[in-house]
């Protein structure tokens, strides 16, 4: 079921940039097809598509039939991005191919999309578009390094583990299901309730935004926090209570206008008998922290934090992974609908991808990657995706999509990014 809830959702689309000299780039190119086809001996669901098995339910037909492979060439500077600390561009979304496919017809397309565009001035990208039903990003990763791994002429290290009866729950239980909640406030669940906070709103069109936090900005963070609140926040829980409450006070919203915080958790080390980091496909649960935007803006930065770390906690409960499980299936395992729908009336904020990601080791035998980037923040206004900084250290690139005229608000408040 938690590969089934992303069925219908868009693929993930992600670039990664390398330093390449125009001499090397056929060599390259050579090197990446020869070691995808290697790493898909492991990771084979990636040459599979999407199939109604005899039971009724969406599966993935391991039947060989390939991943996508586009080659491309694009006249726009490397060193010109790099420069600009490859600042988010709509040329981006050109560097991966865009696989559409209504909800209706999810059936015959490539699970995986690799592109490898050739840029000016030494530079080279990476790019790939992915089914979120076969993988979720650790899972991503795993293959991205396991790739690399080729690459380099290298066995695969850490083999994939395609066995989904680890989170096999057999029948449905109806208690089970009613035990489990994404924590919507009474009022959100009415369809009438706050419709009008999303009408009051003003779309000037969406801006895209890279900001770097380093080690240094973060650690102060925390210590913020810490003056309120001795028990110690996490890198994650202090950015993104930094990010939600600028934010908030950029949209300028109403005190009374409900937000929420999606936050989506990797579960495979958290349950009482772990999967195994291996385990490919999905095991993620989701749930979100809310709050009033007048109380959200006046409250204690610890406070605001601690709205995110309970809502981790909530999200970690071995109890809610498998009640999510059981309400999955009985709500016929998707992730609109009755998940999305309260979303609509409510005004949103969530994160994509994970510092945590390694996403600087996919080192095909030409060097790490100078940077990782979100070819577009897919999830509409109000998504941050994060990634790792290239210096390392804990510092963190959060790629944001706001409304226009929210961004420039955000970008001059002073006390953002000066702390």
């Amino acid at each position: 079921s938690f590969d089934l809830m992303w069925k219908e959702f868009h693929f993930i689309r992600r670039v990664i940039f390398y330093h390449i000299e125009a001499d090397q780039y056929a060599s390259a190119v050579d090197c990446l097809k020869r070691s995808l086809s290697e790493a898909l001996v492991s990771f084979y669901p990636w040459a599979g598509r999407f199939v109604v098995g005899e039971d009724g339910r969406v599966a993935v037909d391991c039947n060989d039939l390939g991943v996508e492979f586009v080659e491309a060439s694009m006249d726009v500077s490397f060193k010109e991005l790099e420069v600009n600390g490859f600042e988010l561009k709509p040329l981006f979304g050109k560097l991966c191919q865009r696989i559409e496919h209504p909800p209706s017809n999810i059936f015959g397309i490539p699970l995986l999309s690799i592109q490898v565009t050739q840029l000016l001035h030494g530079g080279m990208a990476l790019g790939y578009a992915h089914s979120h039903a076969v993988a979720d990003g650790h899972s991503m990763w795993h293959f991205m390094n396991s790739w690399a791994e080729c690459g380099r002429g290298m066995p695969i290290s850490v083999p994939p583990l395609h066995d989904r009866t680890l989170l096999k729950i057999g029948v449905a239980s109806k208690d089970s299901a009613a035990r489990f909640s994404f924590g919507f406030p009474e009022a959100i669940k009415s369809t009438e309730a706050t419709a009008s906070q999303q009408a009051e709103r003003k779309p000037s069109g969406l801006a895209q935004r890279v900001f770097h936090f380093t080690a240094d900005m973060i650690k102060k963070l925390k210590g913020l926090a810490a003056e309120e609140d001795k028990g110690g926040f996490t890198s994650y829980e202090v950015l993104c209570a930094h990010f939600w409450k600028h934010i908030t006070t950029a949209r300028k919203l109403g005190d009374e206008a409900t937000l929420s915080f999606a936050v989506f958790v990797n579960c495979r080390s958290r349950l009482s008998d772990p999967l195994p980091p291996r385990y490919f496909g999905n095991a993620v649960t989701m749930v979100a922290a809310f709050a009033a935007a007048g109380k959200l803006c006046s409250e204690s930065f610890a406070a605001s934090a601690s709205r995110i770390r309970e809502a981790i906690v909530k999200a970690s409960s071995e109890g809610k992974f498998w009640d999510m499980l059981h309400w999955l299936e009985l709500h016929d395992n998707l992730f609109t609908g009755d998940i999305m729908a309260p979303w609509m009336k409510i005004v949103p904020m969530n994160v994509a991808s994970s510092f945590r990601f390694p996403v600087y080791d996919v080192d095909f035998g030409w060097g790490k990657p100078a940077a990782v980037r979100t070819a577009r923040v897919t999830g509409g206004e109000g998504e941050m995706a994060l990634f790792p900084g290239r210096s390392g250290g804990g510092s963190v690139d959060i790629c944001l999509s706001l409304e226009a005229d929210a961004m420039e608000r955000l970008e001059n408040d002073n006390a953002f990014l000066n702390f």
